[in-house]
């Protein structure tokens, strides 16, 4: 029930606030240029750059990189950190990692004890703008499904979203009580989901389903988590990581956002909007979005009626 120009204008707000949030004064742009400029164009080039793409059908290494999606992307972000001085080199040690069970035990609400029922009134209006977000990511992740749909007959993908809500929920709760941190508590990945579907539009050979690609993807994420070289490598330069990350969201946010729109009326709410909701947040971003779709873009708002005329006969 939500109009087009309402939901391009609740990706595209994610998608710049994401960019400002890295180019912004004080941002990580700012502190490490070179490395996130290089690493943001090696991975935009290689993951929707239409000339790459036509590289990867000549040439069979180039298939083999863009298989790994924003990977080597952030390699070559970490290796010209690392050679500017942006960031220090890792102490690689080797062995496997001991998760800090004892400490995340002080925060988990077995231990600390449940919080009263203001505290749940309190999250109300903080719940309702995370959910514009997580809004947002479900239609970009829709969307991104829908386009490598296409591309393949050999799978269907079944982008059921009330399934996306109950296993987001299922798997929020269980954070709550084990692991509470916000930050993992969208329904999807979006660099991530992209990566993935980057991939899976080159066939069988590339990904045999969307959905071992993904277990695939979440299987090995959980196993590097105890390999303790990895750990340690990665430790260090986790801030490029995050920045490539967001970067890329912000990209595909705008580039489904503006899929979403049909026309100039709904390209003008969804880019006010957008801009509002980066700005001054969520809250009135779509209040702003409701105010202009009312206004500029319902036709029976300030419908006005005429008489009909009697159509006259050839004979009159």
């Amino acid at each position: 029930i939500i109009p087009n120009s309402m939901k391009g204008g609740i990706i595209i707000g994610a998608g710049i606030a994401a960019l400002i949030g890295e180019i912004d004064a004080g941002g990580r742009l700012a502190n490490t240029p070179i490395s996130l400029v290089i690493g943001s164009l090696a991975c935009l080039y290689l993951m929707f750059s239409v000339s790459f793409k036509g590289l990867t059908d000549r040439v069979p290494f180039a298939r083999k990189i863009v298989n790994y999606g924003m990977v080597p992307g952030m390699l070559i972000a970490i290796f010209i950190g690392i050679t500017v001085g942006e960031y220090d080199m890792p102490d690689v040690r080797f062995g496997i990692t001991a998760p800090a069970f004892a400490d995340m035990w002080n925060y988990l609400p077995i231990s600390l004890g449940f919080p009263d029922a203001k505290i749940f009134m309190l999250a109300i209006p903080t719940a309702v703008i995370a959910y514009i977000i997580a809004f947002g990511d479900i239609i970009v992740g829709q969307s991104l499904m829908q386009r490598v749909d296409e591309l393949r007959n050999d799978e269907v993908i079944e982008n059921n979203i009330d399934r996306v809500h109950l296993i987001t929920a299922i798997r929020n709760a269980l954070h709550a009580f084990f692991a509470p941190y916000p930050g993992l508590a969208g329904p999807i990945w979006t660099a991530v989901t992209a990566t993935m579907a980057e991939r899976y539009k080159y066939g069988r050979n590339a990904m045999d389903s969307i959905y071992s690609g993904a277990g695939t993807f979440w299987i090995t994420g959980f196993i590097a988590l105890f390999m303790l070289p990895l750990v340690t490598f990665f430790q260090p330069v986790l801030p490029i990581a995050l920045s490539l990350t967001l970067v890329l969201t912000g990209y595909i946010c705008l580039m489904v956002g503006f899929e979403q729109l049909n026309n100039n009326t709904e390209r003008g709410i969804a880019g006010t909007m957008g801009v509002v909701l980066a700005v001054y947040g969520a809250g009135w971003g779509l209040a702003t979005g409701v105010v202009l779709y009312i206004l500029v873009e319902r036709t029976h708002i300030l419908k006005f009626t005429t008489a009909k005329q009697p159509h006259s006969t050839p004979e009159e």
